[in-house]
């Protein structure tokens, strides 16, 4: 008897990102709207902080935490000579011309749905809307923090240029499909 499919373990290239809520003035989506998709996005990461207690009845000192903290996101995109979202990010933060404080929307897609062709090409990251979503992170309050252009040049290589973003959120929450209990 086959398992079901919603049973499956979730793959590492079905992926999507997205500026929740957009700001008043332009550019709307920091990111460059829900079309751009990203060829790489590290995964959310809490890291809990602890200290050693020595209690009066035990020779063994406890561990309490005593605060957290989460890791920096860093985001990679093929450069194209149409998108320069990254680096708008960037100037906006820097500049203060709007506040650049972001709550991104990440999931993470099972194999479960159909699979559609899009009918316009460069549209391939759009498959995982047609599939049912596997688990999903909302990263609350992200800053930009660091910025690369695109990939260091070389005369000899023929690779396409990767753009590459970093981004430290204040929070992560973690939302899944459903639990088997």
């Amino acid at each position: 008897m086959a398992r079901w499919q919603i049973l499956d373990r979730l793959q590492d290239h079905r992926f999507w990102l997205v500026d929740i809520v957009p700001s008043a003035v332009f550019p709307y989506y920091v990111l460059g709207s829900p079309l751009l998709g990203f060829a790489t996005i590290s995964s959310p990461e809490i890291t809990l902080e602890t200290d050693k207690i020595k209690q009066l009845n035990s020779m063994y000192k406890r561990n309490v935490y005593i605060g957290g903290d989460v890791s920096p996101i860093s985001l990679t995109r093929g450069v194209t000579m149409y998108d320069n979202t990254f680096w708008n990010w960037i100037q906006i933060a820097m500049r203060g011309y709007d506040f650049p404080n972001r709550n991104m929307l990440l999931i993470h897609f099972s194999q479960i749905g159909g699979v559609y062709e899009f009918p316009i090409s460069g549209l391939d990251q759009w498959d995982g809307i047609t599939r049912l979503p596997g688990k999903a992170w909302l990263l609350w309050d992200c800053i930009p923090t660091r910025y690369k252009a695109a990939s260091d040049f070389d005369a000899m290589s023929g690779q396409v240029s990767i753009s590459e973003l970093e981004i430290q959120p204040w929070a992560i929450e973690e939302f899944t499909l459903g639990e088997i209990s």
